[in-house]
C-alpha cells in the first residue's frame, strides 16, 4: 500500500495506536513521509526496527522498539552500537523507545544478559526478552530471568500465540 492509502485506512479508526512493523519499515519507500503524516494526525506511532539501519532520522514523536539481534539469528553482525547509543539520548527526551532481544536459545539469553549488563540498558529504557517458542520455551526464559534477576520484561511473540499456524503475514 502507498503511504496515502495507509493513512486513509487509519483514519477510519480515530485514536487507535499504530504501530508500524514488518521486515525493517525504513527499507520502505515514503516511510518517513508516512511517520510525518501520522505526527501530523496527532497518532501515537511506534515503530519496530530490526535496528539494521541508521535510526538518526526517525522524529521524536515515534516510539522506537528496536530489536537487538542475538547470534543465534544470524543477523548479530548487522546490529549497529550507534543506534543504542541514539536511543540512550533520546530517552532523555522520553521518546517511549524500548529494547526487545528475541532468544532462541539459552547461549542467546547469557549473550543479551551481558550486553544489558554492560551497557546498562535498563537505567535508560524498557528492555523486553521474547523467546522463539519453538526454540525456547517461555517457562525456560521465565526461571532464567528469575534466576539472574535481570531487569528486563518478558515479552511473548503475541502473535505466535494468535495465529500458531501461520508463519508469515500476521
Amino acid at each position: 500500500m502507498a503511504p496515502a492509502d495507509l493513512l486513509t485506512w487509519v483514519r477510519q479508526y480515530p485514536g487507535i495506536l499504530v504501530e508500524i512493523t514488518g521486515g525493517e519499515p525504513l527499507h520502505q519507500t515514503g516511510i518517513y513521509s508516512l511517520l510525518q503524516a501520522m505526527i501530523e494526525d496527532d497518532r501515537q506511532v511506534l515503530l519496530e526496527t530490526n535496528g539494521s539501519l541508521l535510526l538518526n532520522d526517525v522524529p521524536d514523536a515515534i516510539s522506537i522498539i528496536m530489536d537487538i539481534k542475538c547470534p543465534d539469528s544470524g543477523m548479530a553482525a548487522h546490529n549497529l552500537s550507534e543506534n543504542i547509543n541514539l536511543l540512550k539520548k533520546r530517552s532523555q527526551k522520553q521518546c517511549g523507545d524500548e529494547i526487545k532481544f528475541v532468544l532462541s536459545s539459552v547461549s542467546d539469553f547469557h549473550w543479551a544478559r551481558a550486553m544489558v549488563e554492560r551497557e546498562q540498558l535498563y537505567k535508560w529504557l524498557p528492555v523486553l526478552f521474547s523467546p522463539v517458542r519453538t526454540l525456547l520455551a517461555p517457562q525456560d526464559l521465565a526461571q532464567l530471568l528469575l534466576d539472574y534477576r535481570l531487569k528486563v520484561r518478558l515479552q511473548l511473540q503475541l502473535h505466535t500465540l494468535l495465529w500458531p499456524d501461520q508463519t508469515r503475514g500476521v
